[in-house]
């Protein structure tokens, strides 16, 4: 009777892993766990972004690029935001629009993104000179009619006056990185690397290099609104200024040494961003300048600000807007 009771005990023991294995299968196949709650969403704006540019053409529209073909955009005033689908993993450098449906979007390695439907669809462009294949595009902007230029490394400046349709290059195969360009009417300035500067007074047909008092690369270069002042700004906290329609430059005193990003005209006068979280601003003649930091604690960066309806809006290491009363909110 013990020695089948021991045989019955040794065969269970034999038999148990498989009936064990055979329950875990059964249970990974045939039984599915029930979620316990909501999902958490993915916030679109996340720890890790970068924007390098950001444009509002709507008093309540915010678009910015950046970092990995992000596209953001905003309907209310930054309280609620959507990704875009980009179709692109290149870092966007800048972004320019003509209406709330309609911009366009340059980045690395000649990326040129545009949309006509509020960036629903964004289109990749594939008509570039054959001589920008691979070149970083570094900034766009409108001009005062229908033509957006393009500035870039390796000498790049081109325009297109069809919303991208067809283009036309302006600059020269050169080893110098143009930063920014402005335009005002026929007068189109350009800046770049070791403190050039270039002006056309044709929309960009002929070109005159213009004396710079430095040789700290620019990266921003601005007109007032009624076009009387010009200012660019740079590495070292240099800020240049302009009284004659970009003809001569010379340098005023920033009140820093800190690397300096963008620069905008205002309503009641100038702004500038870089590094270290850094503003600085200025009244309308542009002579003495204000260096405070955007909130007590921040020291991020920011390579671009957009003025409108009394706001400034900031794109970097954070996307931020300074409201009129000097508050920083950063959008979350």
């Amino acid at each position: 009777m013990l020695n089948k009771l021991q045989r019955g005990l040794r065969a269970a023991t034999a038999v148990l892993p498989f009936v064990v294995i055979g329950a875990l299968l059964y249970a990974g196949v045939f039984i599915k766990p029930k979620p316990n709650g909501d999902s958490v969403p993915v916030p679109v704006l996340g720890g890790r972004d970068a924007f390098y540019g950001v444009v509002t053409p709507a008093d309540s529209v915010i678009w910015a690029v950046g970092r990995g073909g992000k596209i953001v955009r905003s309907d209310d005033a930054g309280k609620s935001w959507q990704a875009q689908r980009s179709g692109t993993s290149a870092n966007l450098q800048s972004i320019a629009a003509w209406d709330a449906t309609r911009a366009i979007v340059v980045g690395n390695n000649a990326t040129v993104l545009v949309t006509d439907d509020g960036g629903r669809t964004w289109h990749t462009l594939t008509n570039l000179p054959k001589a920008t294949d691979g070149h970083k595009f570094i900034r766009v902007r409108r001009g005062s009619d229908d033509r957006d230029y393009v500035v870039g490394e390796f000498g790049t400046i081109l325009v297109t006056p069809d919303f991208g349709r067809t283009w036309n290059s302006l600059g020269l195969q050169e080893d110098v990185a143009w930063n920014d360009v402005f335009v005002r009417g026929e007068t189109v300035v350009a800046v770049g690397e070791f403190g050039k500067i270039r002006r056309s007074a044709d929309g960009g047909h002929s070109w005159q290099d213009v004396a710079s008092p430095v040789k700290s690369s620019l990266f921003g270069v601005a007109f007032s609104a009624d076009g009387r002042l010009a200012v660019a700004v740079g590495l070292d906290g240099v800020v240049l200024l302009s009284a004659d329609d970009g003809r001569s430059w010379r340098a005023v005193s920033s009140g820093t040494r800190e690397h300096l990003f963008d620069v905008t005209a205002t309503s009641v006068g100038w702004a500038a961003v870089g590094d270290e979280g850094l503003l600085l601003q200025a009244p309308a003649d542009a002579q003495t300048w204000e260096v405070r930091r955007l909130s007590e604690n921040s020291y991020a960066w920011h390579t671009d600000v957009e003025a409108r309806a009394g706001r400034l809006y900031l794109a970097g290491a954070t996307l931020s807007v300074l409201g009129q009363d000097n508050k920083l909110e950063q959008f979350k």
